[in-house]
């Protein structure tokens, strides 16, 4: 490497986004602060990624594959660190994105007379499809409070020398907590000094709370965010936003206990299942599967725990569902469907890996629920991996109503698949 070392060095661990890494990338070339170098690590990527970035054309991008995979961004992050030339070390996840002027806040923290070993930004975590309820983090007033929070790798920077003091990134299947909150925990114990920029430069979509996003990447959401940086009112926006998530207690949430009763590794095998990477699929047979609901940690989209053999939508208005088959054929899909309000069963729109399909109800009739039926449509499955059905949910079936001394609305049972 030739030249003048950088201040920053920026670290983006990724896996399996291919393409879609492209508005990340995208949001720290875009930044006003311009003394960087943005470091990429695959963990162990078989996916276009590394093409993708070839075509970027910016000497300051550095593309690292690591040869195996951790399944975190723990050792891609410690390969960055090792083979980074800035001072200071900033991380940026795969599928977020900063504010053109996130760097240079950070910058004006570092050198300022409190001299923080880490400088954090405010960040809103956007909940799926506009819901509201946002979590935001990372606007603090005191040193002391870096023992209450936690405050994601997106919003962080940390001078590179602290590594030496409390060591490299853990590896999620030796440790109760999440490797980022546990990272975090031995920079408080070791009482490195922590402070915010006050500001929201940081704009989170977690894969956590967008279930089975590694079987379906999207980038939707962090197009449109690049766009509104440029909008008029985009400040007005964030502020209506953060003031949200006051109202409904989303502001700050306390977050640095409760691992010690979890086994190691846990965490990240949930976090895994949620990602949909949680096992191989199987080829569908000729006689056809039947697939039942039973217990999933599908929060957001769907109610963790069935109820009577029915699972009931959550806040979601487009819940996804795992179809864990591969076939090479078309297949027919029969879907129990319930709901209170006999109007909600009109044709029910639904997506199977992108592609749209509507399917129409047969069989209506009453019900513990109030009513039942069942969807019938034609899809295809992905012949190398397990599908992801999508449910786009009109208002009708969205609607929730009070029934069985509870208020719910539209709610899945059997489905069904056979070779078409």
């Amino acid at each position: 490497m030739t030249g003048s070392a950088p201040l920053f060095t920026v670290i983006m661990a990724t896996w399996g986004r291919g393409r879609h890494i492209l508005p990340s990338v995208t949001s720290v070339l875009q930044q006003s602060f311009k003394d960087f170098e943005l470091i990429v690590v695959g963990d162990a990527c078989v996916d276009e990624t590394e093409a993708v970035l070839a075509e970027v054309k910016d000497p300051r991008v550095k593309w690292f594959n690591l040869t195996s995979r951790c399944g975190s961004q723990s050792a891609p992050n410690n390969a960055g660190i090792a083979a980074s030339r800035g001072s200071i070390i900033a991380y940026l996840g795969h599928d977020d994105v900063w504010d053109p002027n996130h760097l240079a806040e950070v910058a004006r923290a570092f050198a300022s007379p409190e001299a923080p070993d880490f400088v954090v930004s405010g960040l809103i975590a956007h909940l799926p499809n506009g819901l509201k309820g946002s979590a935001v983090m990372g606007l603090f007033g005191e040193d002391s409070d870096k023992h209450r929070y936690f405050f994601p790798p997106s919003s962080f920077a940390h001078r590179k020398t602290i590594v030496d003091q409390i060591g490299p990134w853990g590896m999620p299947k030796d440790l109760r907590p999440p490797v980022d909150a546990e990272f975090l925990l031995r920079a408080a114990a070791a009482n490195l000094r922590f402070v915010s920029t006050g500001v929201v430069t940081v704009h989170k979509f977690t894969s956590v709370l967008r279930y089975l996003a590694y079987l379906q990447q999207s980038s939707d959401e962090q197009e449109e965010m690049l766009a509104d940086f440029a909008a008029p009112d985009h400040s007005l926006r964030m502020a209506n936003i953060v003031e949200t998530s006051r109202q409904m207690g989303k502001f700050m949430l306390e977050a640095r206990s409760g691992y010690d009763d979890l086994e190691p590794g846990e965490l990240a095998r949930i976090a895994s299942e949620r990602r949909g990477l949680s096992g191989k699929a199987l080829h569908l047979p000729a006689a056809g599967a039947v697939i039942r609901q039973v217990p999933e940690n599908c929060w957001l989209d769907w109610q963790i725990s069935p109820r009577f053999g029915i699972r009931l939508n959550g806040r979601n208005p487009r819940p996804r569902f795992l179809l864990p088959f591969t076939a090479t054929t078309p297949v027919a899909v029969t879907i129990r469907a319930v709901h209170p309000d006999r109007k909600a069963f009109g044709p029910l729109g639904l997506l199977c890996n992108g592609v749209p399909i509507t399917a129409v109800p047969t069989g209506l009739r009453p019900s513990l629920w109030g009513w039942t039926a069942c969807y019938r449509a034609v899809i295809q499955l992905r012949a190398d991996q397990a599908s992801v059905l999508e449910f786009r949910l009109d208002r009708n079936q969205r609607k929730k109503h009070r029934h069985l001394r509870s208020h719910f609305g539209f709610g899945i049972g059997r489905i069904a698949l056979r070779p078409d």
